[in-house]
């Protein structure tokens, strides 16, 4: 796991300074504190941070083909390396390192920008090739690795993290409203927008080539066109635990500790199971719990699959105090704001997990593979009671539903009366119409355009054919997996130079998952069907089957106690206040309301002090500031050409 840079100046005549390629690098020291590297060529400089995983003595990067005339910088892990390494071999292609890396730059030689299709893992990369003076950039399908770029008049940037192209003050860091309105209503912000004008995303499944000044952003695969599984549920069963094995092997390869993040939820517990039986040696298992947070910590269950399995079993405790101190200290990574607590946890826990561990196995993805989340349950009955709605007035049915179930009732009632294509905005999408009029001023609202129905609608226009449950895991795979949870915890552990593997986001089986009937994956209103049902040989049931959690963290108990004057004093502060983009109103009501108990608003007010707390660290203050783990002056601005 590393940190790519690159840059390539529209001036030929620019020669990039080595000092400034080694500053930007240096900003992501976390990814890659093993090892660095630099190539350039006049107006090109590519920068590498390297965290060692294998071939610790032969892997350090940039790496280049026989003549030199190829050059590659990348951050992740090719797990068919060994068979891709065979028939390159067997083509003609010399290698000089064990590495994975290396492969990447003969297959590109091999299949030229079609090279990414014969890569199985998680990556991206950058390719510079002399002979014709292109670049070309590649993120993995599913988007487990990010990768930021930033085109302007006269330069393109490209790095593993926005500090990177921040600290080349080649632009000023000013926010985009449009992509403001989408992480208040669905807590994120959809590739390839950022946070960030100009700043961009390139998409999970995509490439991009640079060549005379032009660039090219191509999709090379996706789930449309994957063929229906036509097999029994028996079949699948077979063919779901034969990709298990295989997906979970592959993800082993390493020459430095591994062990697995474990909830005690049947997706981590999964992983423990099938690595448990592959090793020679115990599997190290990390958790977290929480202090002050009864019913929330869920350390008992992951205890019981630890004891179980018989691995060596670690535990974090987080307090509501180390909560709060982590979240800017989070926000220093993760660069964007952030609406998943867990996300905290996890940053917390990672760092703990360091001290036994440099890579780490999550069951991250299973929910989107194979139908785990509650919500596609729910989203199946409005679409029931969508067809009843009709007899009873708009505006007194949203009353009604307000009365009974409060904000919650809100965003039900506007789902019920909405039309069905776009009203499914991901599994994070709780910030309907009715309640952004309560919460937005009508300046912002006014100034944001239907950018995000438009967004979700045109999504919604390729599924011709799809049953409503593959819409929502369309939308979520597409979406909500890669641009929240994937970002998360790329950044999460990355922060505590740990690289995290996700076995269930291996392509195939992401393919796999898509194909299944919908009865294989969801049956009377409960998920994960088939894998619940193969698991359930291995794992006890009460594992198996218990209620989802999604590895909860007690922000609720905590912002009514232990943290609400915290969170009182940063989203009723002058600054917060004046940005104009809430009515004042609605945070004291939700601030009011969630002290008294009357509505859970844990999640909201985590979000807001997010969105205030990036505000503060990277649009107001000044641009060396909004790099947090910037250097000092990284090089020479007359030598590099910079302007």
């Amino acid at each position: 796991m590393c940190g790519i840079f690159g840059v390539v100046w529209s001036d030929v005549q620019k020669t990039v300074s080595p000092r400034w390629i080694e500053g930007m690098t240096d900003t992501m020291a976390h990814r890659g504190p093993d090892d660095s590297g630099i190539y350039i060529n006049g107006n090109v400089g590519l920068g590498h941070r390297r965290l060692s995983i294998i071939d610790l003595s032969g892997g350090n990067q940039p790496l280049f083909n026989e003549d030199n005339s190829v050059v590659v910088v990348f951050n992740g892990e090719i797990y068919n390396y060994l068979d891709l390494r065979k028939e390159l071999a067997s083509r003609g292609h010399i290698f000089r390192t064990g590495s994975d890396t290396e492969v990447i730059v003969h297959a590109y030689e091999e299949y030229g920008t079609e090279c990414s299709r014969h890569l199985r893992g998680m990556f991206a990369f950058a390719i510079y090739d002399k002979r014709d003076r292109s670049l070309y950039v590649s993120r993995d399908r599913v988007g487990i690795k990010p990768l930021y770029y930033y085109c302007g008049r006269d330069v393109f940037l490209f790095a593993s993290e926005i500090k990177a192209l921040l600290g080349t003050r080649c632009f000023d860091p000013e926010i985009r409203i449009e992509s403001l309105d989408y992480y208040l209503t669905v807590g994120y912000v959809p590739s390839p927008r950022t946070l960030f004008q100009g700043v961009r995303k390139l998409e999970p499944g995509h490439f991009l080539t640079l060549k005379n000044g032009e660039t090219h952003v191509t999709r090379y695969w996706d789930l449309h066109g994957v063929e229906p599984f036509r097999g029994s549920v028996e079949d699948a069963e077979k063919r779901l635990e034969d990709l298990l094995v295989r997906c979970v092997r592959s993800h082993l390869m390493s020459e430095v500790p591994m062990g697995v993040f474990l909830s005690g939820g049947v997706d981590s517990s999964t992983i423990v199971a099938v690595m448990a039986r592959m090793m020679s040696t115990p599997v190290n298992t990390f958790s977290v719990g929480y202090e002050r947070a009864e019913g929330i910590s869920e350390l008992h269950f992951a205890r019981r699959v630890a004891t179980v399995f018989g691995s060596i079993h670690h535990e974090h405790v987080l307090t509501p105090e180390n909560f709060m101190s982590s979240i800017e200290l989070a926000l220093g990574f993760t660069e964007e704001p952030i609406v998943e607590s867990a996300a905290i946890a996890l940053f917390r826990l990672s760092q703990f997990a360091r001290n036994n561990a440099t890579v780490l196995l999550s069951g991250e993805g299973a929910d989107e593979v194979f139908v785990g989340y509650p919500i596609y349950s729910k989203m199946r009955t409005i679409e029931t009671l969508r067809s009843y709605r009709s007899f009873i007035p708009r505006k007194m049915f949203t009353e009604w539903m307000r009365r009974l179930a409060g904000e919650r009732g809100t965003k039900y009632a506007d789902w019920i009366a909405s039309r069905e294509d776009g009203v499914y905005l991901s599994v994070s999408g709780d910030v309907t119409s009715s309640i952004r009029k309560e919460m937005l001023s009508e300046d912002f609202r006014n100034s944001c355009s239907r950018g995000v129905s438009d967004f979700f609608e045109e999504l919604g226009e390729t599924f011709d054919g799809w049953s409503p449950l593959q819409k929502m895991q369309y939308v979520d795979t597409m979406t909500w997996l890669p641009d929240d949870l994937l970002i998360k915890a790329d950044k999460m552990t990355m922060a505590a130079s740990i690289e995290l593997r996700v076995p269930f986001l291996d392509h195939e089986m992401v393919e796999f998952g898509f194909s299944l009937p919908d009865d294989y994956k969801m049956r009377r209103g409960k998920g994960k069907y088939l894998l619940k049902r193969l698991m359930s040989k291995y794992l006890p049931d009460d594992i198996v089957y218990r209620e989802k959690r999604g590895f909860p963290v007690p922000i609720a108990q905590w912002f009514r106690e232990d943290i609400f004057d915290a969170a009182c004093e940063i989203l009723m502060d002058r600054v917060s206040q004046s940005r104009g983009y809430f009515k004042r109103g609605y945070i004291e009501r939700i601030l009011s309301s969630h002290r008294k108990r009357r509505e859970d608003f844990g999640r909201r007010i985590f979000s807001l002090i997010n969105l205030e707390l990036w505000h503060r660290m990277y649009i107001d203050r000044d641009r060396s500031a909004a790099c947090p783990d910037r250097q000092a002056d990284p090089g020479n601005r007359a030598e590099s050409g910079l302007p």
